[in-house]
């Protein structure tokens, strides 16, 4: 094993450690030696590849949006219509924010913390594109097709991040960190919001996961 990859894994324990007391302790009363109790190694052990606390953070930050971008880089499929991409969409996405609430509590707390820094603002930013760029443009190739109403597709795109992060919030107040609705609820809703004729169930959009690269 060389010795770069070996330095990789140990950077990837400090995160996974450090992600967790930042979501549980908050940032400010986390320090590096919480981080290095919690990662089974010495305060010296993450100082090596880690000099500060918000060094640290940057890099768990600048990771989650490289994850998003791998894990959400697909070109809907053209053969299928744009509510069925939409939904199936919606519906993978809530499932992963479930599947991992920790990326959801991050999120949560880069939120607060970009209230007060610019930096970590810049970083919301780029992580929030990410997801609105997608959604805009399922949104967008809907609106040509006469499936969806005539809008802004980013002004739209925004609306159903909002409406999906606000459940994925409430995944904290539950003890197992589930969603207050379920993820076909959810996806039947974003597409009442958008489609032409909202009569079908969204549930059948949302069967399955959008094509291409998948969250695992």
């Amino acid at each position: 094993m060389s010795r770069q990859r070996t330095d990789e894994q140990r950077k990837q324990q400090i995160r996974e450690a450090a992600t967790r007391c930042f979501v549980r302790r908050g940032y400010a009363q986390t320090r590096l030696l919480d981080i290095a109790r919690e990662a089974g190694l010495s305060k010296g052990g993450v100082y090596f590849h880690y000099k500060a606390k918000h060094e640290l953070f940057h890099d768990i930050l600048e990771n989650l949006s490289k994850s998003l971008q791998e894990r959400w880089s697909f070109d809907p499929a053209a053969e299928q219509p744009a509510d069925r991409t939409l939904g199936r969409l919606v519906k993978a996405h809530l499932r992963t924010m479930q599947d991992h609430p920790n990326e959801v509590r991050l999120h949560n707390l880069l939120v607060a913390m970009a209230v007060q820094d610019l930096a970590f603002r810049q970083k919301l930013e780029k992580v929030t594109h990410i997801m609105r760029d997608l959604y805009a443009g399922i949104i967008e190739q809907g609106m040509k097709d006469g499936v969806f109403l005539p809008g802004d597709p980013n002004t739209l795109a925004v609306s159903v991040l909002a409406y999906i992060n606000g459940l994925g919030a409430y995944t904290v107040l539950d003890g197992e960190g589930l969603l207050p609705v379920s993820p076909e609820a959810a996806a039947e809703q974003v597409l009442r919001m958008l489609k032409v004729h909202a009569t079908a169930s969204a549930i059948e959009f949302a069967a399955a996961p959008p094509t291409g690269k998948q969250p695992n």
